[in-house]
C-alpha cells in the first residue's frame, strides 16, 4: 500500500472523466480546494486498486524496549510546565451517537454523575486552566452534524485572553456508488449522500479553517490531540515535556492490548523503512485476521491521543501539498439503516497513520488510566459503573480497587443498544461490577438500585414483558427471571 500521494496534478484522462462529477458536487458544497485535490488523491488510489491494505508481509512488531514509557517520565514534568502556555488541546468531536440511537453529538449522551463527555471535557479544561495558570485554548474540531447542538451546550466557557476560536469544523467526503465508482445520488435523504472523512481530516482542516495560522502566531507551539469520547485524555506535563525535551514533532500514546482490544488497530514497523505505523482492522487482509488479533505478537493499540509540533505539521503538510495518509475504503450501504439500499464505499483516513510522515516520531506507552473510550452502551454502563472513578482533575479513570482486567459486559441489543432504551433500564445507577468477571443481559431486564454483581453474571429474561432486578439484589451466576 503506497502512501506516494504526490498525485495531487495527476493528468490521467480516465480518471478525469470519473472525478469530475465529484470535483463539481465539492465544489457546489463549498468545498476548498485543498479538500477537492485531496479527495481525488485518495480516488486515483481507489480508482487503481489501492485497497488499502497493510499485509504482514510489509511490517514488523513493535517491541517495549523500542518504545519509551510514561511511568519513567516524572522527571519530565518541570519541562512540560514551562511548555504549556505554548500548548492548545484539541478535541475530536466529530462523531454522532448513531451506533446508540443518536443523531446528535456522542459527546452530550450523560456517562458519569449525570454529566455528559462534553460538560467533563470543559470541566477537566477549567481544572487544569485554574490549578496551572495557564490559560491554554481549549478547541474542538465538530463535524457539520455535531457543530450546533456542541456550541450551544458549551454556554459561557471560552478560550479568554487567548484569542483562539473554540471550534472549527471537519471537512465531508462523497460516497462512491459501488457499482459504477459515480457520486452517491440518494433524493429522499441528500445528507446520505455523504461520509465523514475520517479523523485524518483534522490536518487539512486546521490548515484550511485558520486556526493552525491562529495558533502559531499566537505563539502556540504544540497541541495534544484526543478523542471527545475518552475521558482518560486529559493534558499532561511529563508527556508534554518528554516531547519538548527531545525535540520530537510526533508522540503517540499507546496501550497494551488486552483481548477486549484485539479488534482494533495496533502499532506496527514497516520493513521499507523502519518507520512507525499503524494498521487499522479495514486495512488487514481478510486472510491475516487471526494475526491481526494476536496480542502477544501486535502488543500495542494506538489510544488516538496525540501530542505533535504545529510547527512541523506545517511544514509537513506544505512538503506534500496535504498530510499523506493511509487509505482506508469502507464499504457500506447507502442508507446505513437500510442493508437494501445500493452499496457504496467510503473513502477515509485516521489521524494516527501520519505517524510515517514525521522523522523520529516515537511512540509512548501510557497506563490504562488515559484511556477510557465508550463506543457501545456497553462501554458506557462499564464507565458509569464503580469500575471507573471520577478523580479530582475530573478525569475518568479505572477504579484502583479494581484487580485484573475489566469485566465483559454484554447486553441484549434488541434491548440495550439505543441510549434512551439503555438508560431506562438504568433508572437510578447501573449495578456494581467491581467484583464481576462478566455480565450478559439477555432479553428486556430493569436494573434497581444498589445491584451488585460477583464473579461471572448471566441474566436471562425469555418472557414477553420487561422483568426486573429488585433494589439490593446480589447476582452471581445465572439469574433466570420471567
Amino acid at each position: 500500500m503506497a502512501k506516494d500521494i504526490s498525485c495531487v496534478s495527476v493528468d490521467d484522462p480516465k480518471l478525469s472523466t470519473l472525478f469530475r462529477p465529484f470535483a463539481l458536487k465539492m465544489e457546489q458544497q463549498g468545498l476548498p480546494p485543498i479538500v477537492i485535490n485531496t479527495f481525488k488523491c485518495y480516488f486515483n488510489q481507489f480508482l487503481y486498486g489501492a485497497q488499502g491494505k497493510l499485509s504482514d508481509r510489509d511490517i514488523l512488531p513493535v517491541e517495549d524496549v523500542e518504545l519509551a514509557d510514561y511511568d519513567a517520565m516524572d522527571q519530565f514534568k518541570d519541562v512540560g510546565e514551562k511548555a504549556l502556555d505554548q500548548t492548545a488541546v484539541i478535541k475530536l468531536n466529530g462523531g454522532l451517537g448513531t451506533s446508540m440511537g443518536l443523531e446528535s453529538a456522542k459527546s452530550l449522551i450523560p456517562v458519569k454523575d449525570g454529566l455528559s463527555f462534553l460538560d467533563l471535557i470543559l470541566l477537566q479544561a477549567k481544572t487544569v486552566r485554574a490549578h496551572y495558570g495557564v490559560e491554554f485554548p481549549q478547541i474542538f474540531m465538530n463535524s457539520f452534524k455535531t457543530h450546533m447542538d456542541t456550541m450551544l451546550k458549551v454556554g459561557n466557557f471560552n478560550n479568554g485572553t487567548t484569542g483562539i476560536d473554540l471550534a472549527f469544523l471537519q471537512h465531508r467526503y462523497p460516497k462512491i456508488m459501488a457499482r459504477d465508482h459515480t457520486p452517491a445520488s440518494w433524493p429522499q435523504n441528500p445528507e446520505l449522500e455523504w461520509n465523514p472523512p475520517g479523523h485524518g481530516d483534522i490536518y487539512t482542516a486546521m490548515i484550511t479553517s485558520g486556526i493552525l495560522d491562529a495558533l502559531l502566531d499566537k505563539g502556540y507551539n504544540y497541541a495534544f490531540i484526543s478523542n471527545s469520547d475518552n475521558l482518560g485524555a486529559i493534558m499532561n506535563r511529563r508527556l508534554l515535556g518528554y516531547m519538548v525535551h527531545h525535540k520530537l514533532p510526533f508522540l503517540m500514546e499507546v496501550a497494551r492490548r488486552t483481548e477486549q482490544d484485539k479488534k482494533g488497530g495496533h502499532l506496527c514497523r514497516l520493513k521499507k523503512n523502519k518507520q512507525l505505523a499503524l494498521r487499522e482492522v479495514a486495512q488487514c487482509p481478510d486472510q491475516e485476521m487471526d494475526s491481526f488479533g494476536d496480542i502477544g505478537k501486535y502488543r500495542f493499540f494506538n489510544t488516538n491521543s496525540i501530542w505533535v509540533d504545529l510547527r512541523v505539521l506545517q511544514s509537513v503538510f506544505v512538503s506534500h501539498r496535504m498530510m499523506p495518509l493511509d487509505l482506508i475504503i469502507n464499504p457500506k450501504t447507502l442508507d446505513p439503516r437500510d442493508p437494501d439500499s445500493p452499496k457504496v464505499f467510503q473513502l477515509e483516513t485516521a489521524m494516527g497513520s501520519a505517524i510515517t510522515n514525521f522523522l523520529n516520531a516515537q511512540a509512548v506507552i501510557v497506563p490504562r488510566k488515559r484511556f477510557a473510550p465508550v463506543k457501545t452502551t456497553n462501554d458506557l454502563l462499564l464507565v458509569m459503573s464503580d469500575c471507573f472513578i471520577r478523580t479530582e482533575r475530573d478525569t475518568i479513570v479505572p477504579n484502583p480497587l479494581r484487580e485484573g482486567d475489566m469485566p465483559e459486559v454484554s447486553l441484549d441489543g434488541k434491548f440495550f443498544k439505543k441510549i434512551d432504551a439503555f438508560l431506562a433500564r438504568f433508572p437510578q445507577n447501573p449495578p456494581s461490577l467491581l467484583d464481576c468477571a462478566s455480565l450478559k443481559v439477555e432479553g428486556d431486564v430493569r436494573f434497581e438500585e444498589g445491584v451488585r454483581c460477583v464473579g461471572d453474571v448471566r441474566v436471562i429474561n425469555r418472557g414477553p414483558v420487561q422483568a426486573v432486578v429488585a433494589a439490593g439484589s446480589v447476582l452471581q451466576g445465572e439469574t433466570i427471571l420471567g
